[in-house]
């Protein structure tokens, strides 16, 4: 599961945008998916991390919180 959670966090990492775009959620996803993880947890984390965060940017400098809403998706 830290495998995962690094991995996601990775993911993130790459997004430099100030906003959440459709073609930045559809690229999360993707990459969501190719780590092996299920559509619900990919579905789950991305709408959490949009909520909490309002930005790309925001989440990134935010890096710490992310495992907190992986691990809430996992359940």
């Amino acid at each position: 599961m830290i495998r995962k959670i690094v991995s996601l966090s990775l993911i993130v990492m790459f997004f430099s945008c100030k906003k959440w775009s459709k073609e930045e959620c559809k690229t999360y996803i993707d990459e969501c998916y190719a780590s092996s993880l299920d559509s619900t947890f990919c579905e789950c984390s991305l709408e959490k991390i949009k909520i909490k965060f309002n930005s790309l940017e925001e989440a990134l400098k935010n890096e710490e919180k992310l495992p907190e809403i992986f691990l809430d998706c996992q359940n």
